[in-house]
């Protein structure tokens, strides 16, 4: 005997809207995960890139900031006195004998266009091929001695365990009032025995620059780079990644009361000489670009502006201005 189920309680299937609104609900929730994930994906590169190029904008400035108080520090040379100058000195600009021969502690190349860079005294940087450079980033030259003396009165320093073979040395004696620039060797016994009255300050001669790439050109990463004077010529060694552009500007004292009576972009000669402060503007952007970022294009550096490309990097700028103690140290008090 076969039982009937009244029509309230028979079995129905899915109608065809409601499983396509079903689906349709599903999915878009599915959407909503995925575009969840993904943008908090991107906030998270845009973090990690973020903080990254802070810390290595915060580091280049810090480093060219150090380089530009110190420039035209010469250990306890007295003002007066000029070292002699040897016959032969290696490295950049050879034909001006850079960086010994008429001590200019601060040149520049500004808004590097192309061809073979150029300081506003004349020097031709010849140890920086052109094809390495970016365009449209200034060159900054610094020279000095290093902050403490290798050989003090004929005593090493506590860190130093002798001078560096083939590095260049100002030699001091009689207190400073003989000078001569000295390729290390051999300090002589008699120099170096407590109270021999005789100096020595390593020099630092270095040229920063923006280079298109890190590592290899196909990287593409621009970075703060220095050619240093060495031994054998020049060594240039690559400091921090993602700096864009490197902008230089110079205080100009015309009345001499110590203090910029206006900033100079494309500085001459005697506004070179002038020059009691700068003014350092950085241009950096993060190392990878961030799929969808779409951040400011149009960047001040000091008195020029920028347009950066919409190309998925992210940039700010970073800028500080230094006293150049050293430049004039009867007006700005030079020091170490």
């Amino acid at each position: 005997m076969m039982h009937h189920l009244p029509p309230s309680h028979r079995l129905r299937g899915v109608s065809l809207p409601a499983l396509l609104i079903s689906m349709a609900l599903g999915l878009l929730l599915a959407g909503m995960l995925v575009w969840s994930y993904a943008e908090a994906r991107r906030q998270f590169l845009i973090a990690d890139e973020l903080a990254r190029m802070h810390e290595n904008g915060r580091f280049a400035l810090a480093l060219l900031r150090r380089e530009l108080m110190l420039a035209g520090f010469l250990g306890g040379l007295a003002p007066h006195v000029r070292p002699s100058l040897p016959a032969f000195v290696p490295g950049c600009g050879v034909a001006a004998r850079w960086p010994l021969a008429a001590f200019r502690a601060l040149d520049m190349q500004v808004d590097y266009n192309g061809g073979a860079p150029q300081t506003v005294s004349g020097t031709v940087l010849d140890c920086l091929p052109s094809s390495m450079l970016e365009r449209g980033s200034d060159l900054l030259a610094v020279r000095r001695t290093a902050g403490e003396a290798t050989l003090s009165n004929g005593q090493l320093a506590g860190a130093a365990g002798g001078v560096d073979q083939g590095y260049w040395y100002l030699r001091l004696a009689a207190g400073g009032a003989r000078a001569q620039w000295w390729q290390a060797g051999r300090i002589a016994a008699a120099e170096a025995r407590p109270g021999s009255g005789v100096d020595y300050w390593r020099l630092l001669a270095r040229v920063f620059y923006v280079r298109r790439y890190s590592i290899a050109p196909a990287d593409r990463i621009p970075t703060l780079c220095a050619a240093a004077l060495a031994p054998s010529g020049v060594f240039s060694q690559c400091l921090v990644e993602g700096v864009e552009r490197l902008h230089i500007e110079l205080g100009v004292d015309h009345n001499g009361d110590g203090a910029p009576d206006y900033y100079a972009v494309e500085p001459d000669t005697g506004q070179l000489q002038q020059a009691v402060t700068a003014r350092i503007a950085l241009l950096v952007r993060s190392v990878a670009p961030v799929a969808g970022y779409s951040g400011p294009r149009q960047h001040t550096l000091g008195q020029l502006a920028f347009t950066a490309d919409s190309d998925g990097y992210v940039r700010r700028v970073f800028s500080t201005t230094v006293a150049l103690r050293n430049l004039h140290p009867s007006v700005a008090g030079g020091s170490a």
